[in-house]
């Protein structure tokens, strides 16, 4: 009930504005603009009757409409989505490389992929040292979004256990998880 008299509330408030509110005005700018001069309306012709004699109205010559060929969309399969995820992957894995770094300071992880239940399927790790940070966010945050866009699409599900974050560890100069 809360809920109702709280949106019937601002439903009002919002009416009894109108436009002369810089707030909620058309612009939402904070400036009160100054008021519009209103246009003379065209007189329109009721249909079917002549104009008046001696006016001559303007003659509507038809145009011409040029069809557009149809534009041809490519079609999206579920192979093909399981492609571009792996293409994704391949991409990322890429970016992180060997995860090289100079101590343990340097290492970090990230959640990777989007699970129909929420949160990331694995855990990956990087070296903030040989790894453009920005990019590889860039990427994972695009991989997500296509992953749970395939959720959404296909109607995958998951078993919704949540993976354990990873236990850094650093050996032979490289970035690695126990």
């Amino acid at each position: 009930m809360r809920y109702l008299v709280a949106a019937v509330w601002i439903s009002v408030s919002l009416l009894a504005c109108e436009d002369r509110d810089p707030i909620v005005g058309p612009d939402n700018n904070g400036e009160e603009q100054p008021a519009e001069e209103e246009q003379p309306a065209e007189e329109e012709q009721p249909v079917g009757e002549e104009p008046p004699v001696g006016e001559e109205q303007p003659v509507e010559e038809e145009q011409p409409v040029e069809e557009e060929p149809p534009v041809e969309e490519e079609q999206r399969t579920e192979d093909g989505d399981r492609a571009r995820l792996m293409e994704m992957r391949r991409e990322i894995d890429a970016l992180i490389g060997d995860a090289e770094g100079a101590s343990i300071a340097d290492c970090r992880y990230a959640g990777l992929g989007s699970k129909p239940c929420g949160g990331p399927w694995e855990y990956i790790v990087y070296s903030v040292a040989s790894t453009d940070s920005t990019a590889l966010v860039e990427r994972l945050t695009a991989y997500d979004a296509f992953e749970d866009e395939m959720n959404a699409l296909y109607g995958y599900i998951s078993d919704c256990s949540i993976p354990n974050e990873p236990a850094l560890v650093f050996r032979d100069g490289r970035c690695g998880k126990e």
